[in-house]
């Protein structure tokens, strides 16, 4: 592997595919392999999903409203390097401390992580971690998760990294559960592989969270023959939403005619899911079982190839 060392930057050429990574906005903001870019700009920290008709009757999102603005808003604590095992000091890796790297053997790797430490934009605030691996006999960038919370805060409604992809997908498949998922929404599920044409639209009379994929193992995403793969890297998988539209643009329309004209696609991998509810009325709670505790601790691994 071939390193560069930017100003506020550090990047990574491997077997034909390139990525970026920002010091300062804490994350992976380029991926490009054959000619095409799959990522558009760093993701995100997700806390947010779009109110469903339970929320808006038990009050849920009125109760974690402050997860919305921790969903918009993250603060980058730091940031580590790792190079064939060697941690690179953070004063190296910035200007004017790079131009000594630019001879540097460390130019030529079989190993690099980054990881990048978070503070949540809540009070109290919890911790998040993300971790990107390469390695030089492996494909694509791996990706380690982790949320450790904090007595205080209210339940969460989702827990894990948005990504916007600059394309509109055509189609996307997935070895997994069939249907669309939830953690009171698994029984009848039938695992097995699926495949979906475009970026569906809320199957709903008003528009709300939906789209949901549990104990995803891989999924595959097309668009123009390009593909990007994600594999889970754990035994439980991931879950995943890919939908045509931002929480926020979701959460500010009533009806599908609302939303904005389709130009990304917006990728959520979560390390945890809130159940939808609607057991016994469209106003109770969801079970105790499907409730996300601010203050437990959650990941995430998956592999982008």
């Amino acid at each position: 592997m071939e390193i560069v060392f930017g100003d506020l930057s550090l990047g990574v050429k491997k077997g034909g595919a390139s990525y970026i990574f920002a010091y300062n906005l804490g994350g992976i903001e380029s991926l490009e392999k054959e000619g095409n870019e799959y990522l558009y700009r760093v993701p995100s920290l997700a806390f947010w999903r779009a109110t469903t008709d339970n929320d808006r009757g038990n009050g849920f999102s009125k109760r974690s409203a402050l997860w919305m603005g921790a969903d918009a808003f993250s603060d980058v604590e730091g940031y580590e390097v790792e190079i064939d095992g060697t941690e690179v000091p953070s004063a190296s890796l910035i200007a004017p401390g790079n131009n000594e790297l630019i001879s540097s053997p460390l130019r030529k790797a079989d190993s690099v992580s980054i990881v990048f430490h978070f503070r949540t934009c809540t009070a109290p605030s919890a911790s998040v971690s993300v971790r990107y691996s390469l390695e030089e006999d492996k494909d694509g960038v791996k990706v380690d998760y982790s949320y450790k919370g904090v007595p205080g805060l209210p339940e969460l409604p989702v827990c894990g990294l948005r990504f916007i992809l600059p394309f509109k997908t055509e189609s996307f498949e997935w070895d997994g559960l069939s249907g669309e998922t939830y953690p009171d929404r698994l029984y009848g599920a039938v695992r097995g592989h699926y495949r979906t044409e475009g970026l569906p639209l809320c199957p709903y009379a008003m528009v709300q969270e939906y789209g949901m994929h549990m104990h995803t193992s891989e999924l595959g995403i097309k668009c123009m023959n390009k593909e990007l793969c994600i594999k889970a890297e754990s035994d439980d998988g991931f879950s995943f939403s890919l939908l045509p539209a931002s929480p926020m643009a979701l959460e500010n329309a009533y009806h599908n005619i609302d939303l904005p004209p389709q130009r990304y696609s917006y990728l959520t991998i979560a390390a945890a899911v809130r159940g939808v509810g609607g057991i016994d009325s469209w106003g109770s709670d969801v079970g105790k079982d499907a409730h996300i505790d601010s203050s437990g601790s959650y990941s995430v691994s998956f592999r982008i190839i």
